[in-house]
């Protein structure tokens, strides 16, 4: 079953380019990612294939600087 993590990131383009290097690196089991710009952040929907997964995703994601809030829809 899939599950959603959402993430709002305060560095644009390059906080998003370092959350997919680890999602990547890590060989995580991603459906999609989308990416909405905002003025001051950007809002990040990941959808995991494996529910299981989602709260190592959380863990890896949430040890980034860029990131400041991440949730699990």
């Amino acid at each position: 079953m899939e599950s959603r993590v959402c993430a709002r990131l305060n560095q644009g383009i390059d906080s998003f380019i370092r959350v997919t290097s680890v999602l990547r690196r890590k060989e995580f089991n991603i459906k999609e990612i989308n990416m909405k710009s905002q003025s001051s952040h950007i809002d990040l929907d990941i959808v995991v294939y494996d529910q299981r997964l989602t709260g190592s995703v959380v863990k890896q994601i949430s040890k980034l600087a860029d990131v400041k809030e991440i949730k699990v829809v």
